[in-house]
């Protein structure tokens, strides 16, 4: 405060005297001063508020942040052409003059727009500055704070991260048979489509899966970013799986977040929002199974002909005819007595011959020498991977007939085993006839028949036509007497007298009484012209 005094006075003789004070010289008229304290002193806060324009609980991007601002006159001054700038947004408002004391919130606000890379980093962050000018031109400033004129904390807005990631597992079975279904060995061709379905960049995206080794990545997702083609897999299909009859299993796809989060999500067959797992189906299975038992007479005594008690052995190949694996294969036999060694087969893949497992032996009976022939049938079964029971009817490999009784594509002749017979020392059945008159092979020749008198010959062609029978046949010392010649006796197709041509025919030759070994004999004979 700057100011000065008058002193005055009246002489006696009238004279006015005066003079202007001095602070410190009569001598001297300086005004007195006196110096007063001042303190400018300003402060600001800037509050935030995000405009939840969606109303889903989150700052996305291109929603809002506020702010407000409130200034402080903590001083003993007042303050004058006050201003507020932000680096981050443009303040508007102002400039405003405070007295000492004073506050303004409503003078100064600002917008800004939220962008990607602040929701990657979770927050908004900044700090705006206030500058004023006191009376005698001195500039303060402040730095904002949160929430504190007293201090200079930067503001920070919190946004909500929400990292997430989607997968799609496609598999495509690569059909190289052209058969329309996927086989052992073929492969199947996995695709992976993996999508940033949160509100964060993520990186470091890679897809594993426990069934196959992925090829490709890691990659980068931005945010709604989908990725089509840097991950795939491809897996050859195996045994297993074709018993199964489909492949089942997920990939899992993983990411991190900016803020060093995990996130992972397990595939779907086509869906970003379910965790299914992906299913390729391959080719139906078709359980099926072949048997075929072959016998061996076993002449134990050695005389060349069966006799009781003596045995065959039968050995059975089991073969795997479909494309999945069998299991418990097991073989019966209805032939009485039989005796079946070995088994079961634990396990059997498609394609492959147990011949070693399975052997049986039978002992012959009088009944079986009598038929001259053992004739049986064996079964197989088996189960697949679902417990399907599958059977077959043995086939005798020998036999080229190959009948399918059962209609199942595999040939069910039955195992054969022909006996040998007991002939006499001096009885013999020659079954070739050369009828032409040089003396040779003129007739069909049984020898020693004469000694079985009661007997009975057919001859049929091989149409089943009878071209030839009588009673007594071969008589006379060299079994040359009422014997076939070659010459149709008369029935039905062939004239009676006319040379039978040449070809196969079949006999049957049948005893009443005494007979060399059997009451019956068969098989075939040829005529040779």
């Amino acid at each position: 405060v700057t100011n000065q005094a008058i002193a005055e006075g009246t002489a006696p003789d009238a004279t006015v005297v005066s003079d202007l004070s001095d602070e410190s010289s009569v001598l001297e008229n300086d005004p007195t001063v006196i110096e007063l304290c001042q303190n400018p002193v300003i402060a600001l806060i800037k509050t935030g508020v995000v405009d939840d324009t969606n109303g889903n609980g989150c700052a996305d991007v291109d929603e809002t942040i506020t702010y407000n601002f409130t200034v402080f006159n903590l001083g003993n001054v007042t303050l004058s052409n006050i201003t507020i700038t932000d680096p981050l947004v443009t303040v508007n408002g102002g400039p405003i003059t405070l007295a000492p004391g004073n506050t303004d919130g409503t003078s100064f606000t600002a917008i800004y727009t939220i962008t990607q890379a602040d929701i990657d980093t979770g927050f908004v962050e900044n700090q705006a500055i206030v500058t004023g000018t006191d009376g005698s031109g001195t500039t303060v400033s402040d730095l904002s704070d949160d929430n504190s004129e007293l201090e200079d904390d930067p503001t920070i807005t919190q946004l909500c991260q929400n990292p997430a990631i989607a997968l799609i597992k496609v598999g495509v079975p690569v059909d190289e048979n052209g058969n329309g279904c996927a086989d052992l060995g073929e492969t199947i061709l996995y695709s992976f489509s993996v999508k940033n379905t949160g509100n964060v960049a993520l990186t470091n995206v890679t897809v594993t899966d426990p069934l196959v080794a992925v090829v490709g990545g890691p990659i980068s997702l931005a945010v709604g970013q989908e990725d089509l083609a840097t991950f795939t897999a491809i897996y050859t299909i195996t045994q297993t799986d074709v018993d199964t009859g489909f492949i089942e299993n997920q990939a899992t796809a993983d990411g991190t977040a900016p803020n060093g989060d995990m996130v992972s999500d397990q595939s779907d067959n086509n869906s970003y929002l379910e965790n299914d797992p992906t299913i390729t189906v391959l080719c139906e299975n078709n359980p099926s199974i072949s048997l075929e038992k072959t016998g061996e007479f076993n002449d134990e005594d050695g005389n060349g002909a069966s006799d009781v008690g003596e045995t065959i052995s039968y050995s059975f190949a089991v073969t795997n005819t479909g494309n999945v694996t069998l299991y418990n294969i097991m073989i019966t036999d209805p032939l009485p007595g039989i005796e079946i060694f070995g088994g079961p087969i634990a396990q059997l893949e498609p394609g492959e011959t147990d011949s070693t497992t399975f052997t049986a032996t039978y002992t012959i009976t009088q009944q079986d020498i009598d038929n001259g022939e053992v004739v049986n049938q064996a079964t197989v079964t088996a189960e697949d991977t679902n417990g399907t029971v599958i059977t077959d009817d043995s086939d005798d490999p020998t036999d080229l007939t190959n009948n399918d009784n059962n209609g199942d594509g595999e040939p069910d002749d039955p195992t054969v085993v022909i006996l040998p017979e007991v002939l006499g020392a001096s009885f013999e059945i020659y079954n070739g006839i050369t009828p032409n008159g040089d003396g040779m092979n003129d007739f069909f020749w049984i020898k020693g028949i004469h000694n079985y008198p009661n007997n009975n010959v057919k001859i049929f062609n091989r149409w089943g036509v009878l071209v030839y029978e009588t009673d007594g046949y071969g008589r006379g010392e060299l079994d040359s007497e009422n014997t076939f010649n070659g010459t149709s006796e008369g029935r039905v197709t062939v004239q009676e007298d006319k040379n039978l041509p040449t070809g196969t025919y079949f006999y049957i030759l049948t005893f009443q009484g005494e007979n060399p070994g059997k009451a019956s004999y068969n098989g075939y004979l040829y005529i040779n012209r």
